[in-house]
């Protein structure tokens, strides 16, 4: 009696592919710290530069300005010239950047070098998933992005346990001097360990390569694409809805940056370094999801995307109404709320929508789509942070200042949810262009070819 050989599920972290997934997820971590601990740091830096609630809420969405249009720029870039080169400039940038702080004296030099980052900081998002989509196709690609997802929540996670000692006993300055150092190591990781193609990384297998293209079930992923074809994506209406969802789906998180630790340190006046060792245990919820998103929508739902894509937002909703309900509890659950449930958007929306992508169109125009998305989303949270310093109500005590804040949030997260449902539905077993023998029916629409 024979017995059938077992399935063999493949895996993120072997071979060179594992090894390029590592820089990139690297990458994206110190990326977003920097990043992270910025908001986290302006009880800090706002004392010590005298600035308002109005000029905190300014140079936190100063570099919303910079970041929105190169996140367009840099999709288009990534599909036109390479995905691996916009990455480089990004790290790059963004270490130099931080570094500059020790500099920085003014509310207008602040405001300039936060606009200045926000430039670098566009060149990751949208290269970032396009290497994925190319390196990890169909089912193994929602696993991967979700785990990219996680990289870059974790450094939120980590960012109060790194940045708030160091401020609250050296200086803010030598904070950001710190996470400027980690950049060095994750730009030597990318130049040596990625590539735009797996041909092109120094050391795989042919065995590999040949893996990964029959993952691709026969679709040649091309390394640069003709601007006719990345327009000829956007043609496709449930592109068009599907990045109007983007522009709002987790734009809010946006907002939780600066206020949540204003909320706890300035309002609530609960000790740094409380909130330091707290924070991430709060934080890591959405991070750990982040790491099972990509297996619960391969199995859940029947793969198909749009149930997680609905749900994200529905928990940030819930989680910004949460908030205003509990202003006056005890902090730690007014911090989960707004902190790490709202924040289950990120993982469930972000760690899925690029399969989505590739279901909907080709592999290689997702750094496009991605791009024109993400540029969408912070343009509509570089509004909302600049005007939130505006709604803080000084008239009553504590956190209740802010509830204005959470419900404006709230109500965006609620409102991303009917263009989703006004795109048509992609399975992510499908989620490779070009499949012409679909495993379970679905009602999608054809790729672009």
């Amino acid at each position: 009696m024979s017995f059938p050989a077992p399935v063999t599920r493949p895996k993120l972290f072997t071979g060179k592919r594992g090894l390029m997934l590592a820089s990139i997820l690297i990458v994206n971590f110190v990326v977003w710290l920097d990043s992270a601990k910025f908001s986290l740091l302006n009880p800090f830096w706002s004392t010590d530069l005298h600035l308002s609630p109005s000029q905190i809420s300014s140079v936190t969405a100063s570099y919303l300005l910079g970041y929105f249009p190169l996140l367009l720029l840099a999709g288009i870039l990534a599909d036109r010239i390479g995905a691996k080169l916009m990455l480089i400039i990004c790290i790059s940038g963004v270490t130099v950047l931080s570094a500059t702080m020790a500099f920085v004296h003014t509310y207008d030099e602040m405001w300039w070098r936060n606009l200045i980052f926000g430039v670098f900081f566009g060149f990751s998002w949208a290269p970032s998933q396009r290497l994925l989509s190319v390196w990890f196709p169909g089912a193994l690609g929602a696993r991967a992005t979700s785990t990219w997802m996680s990289s870059t929540l974790i450094a939120g996670v980590l960012a109060p346990a790194i940045a708030l000692p160091l401020a609250n006993h050296l200086s803010w300055r030598d904070a950001f001097i710190v996470v400027a150092a980690l950049g060095v190591p994750a730009l030597v990781m990318l130049v040596l360990f990625t590539a735009n193609k797996p041909e092109k990384l120094r050391g795989i297998t042919p065995e590999e390569i040949a893996r990964i293209h029959a993952e691709h079930r026969g679709v040649e992923v091309r390394e640069k694409l003709s601007f006719r074809e990345l327009l000829r994506a956007l043609k496709n209406r449930s592109i068009l809805t599907m990045i109007i969802a983007t522009a709002l789906a987790t734009t809010p998180t946006w907002l939780s940056g600066p206020w949540l630790p204003y909320g706890l340190i300035t309002l609530d006046k609960v000790n740094p370094d409380t909130v330091a060792w707290v924070s991430p245990l709060i934080a890591a919820i959405p991070v750990l999801f982040g790491l099972i998103n990509g297996t619960l929508v391969t199995r859940l739902f029947g793969g198909r995307t749009r149930p997680w894509l609905v749900a994200g937002p529905a928990c940030g909703a819930v989680g910004f109404l949460m908030g205003v309900l509990l202003h006056d509890s005890t902090w730690v659950l007014w911090g989960f709320f707004i902190g790490a449930f709202a924040f289950l958007c990120d993982p469930m929306f972000w760690g899925t929508v690029n399969s989505y992508w590739a279901g909907i169109a080709r592999p290689e125009v997702t750094g496009t789509l991605n791009g024109a998305s993400a540029a969408m989303q912070v343009a509509v949270g570089w509004i909302i942070t600049d005007q939130s310093g505006k709604w803080i109500d000084t008239s009553v005590s504590g956190r209740g200042q802010l509830d204005t804040i959470w419900i404006v949030g709230a109500i965006l997260f609620a409102v991303a949810i009917i263009p989703v449902l006004l795109s048509k539905e992609v399975r992510v077993h499908q989620a490779v262009a070009g499949d012409l023998k679909p495993t379970l029916p679905a009602r999608t629409t054809d790729p672009v070819s």
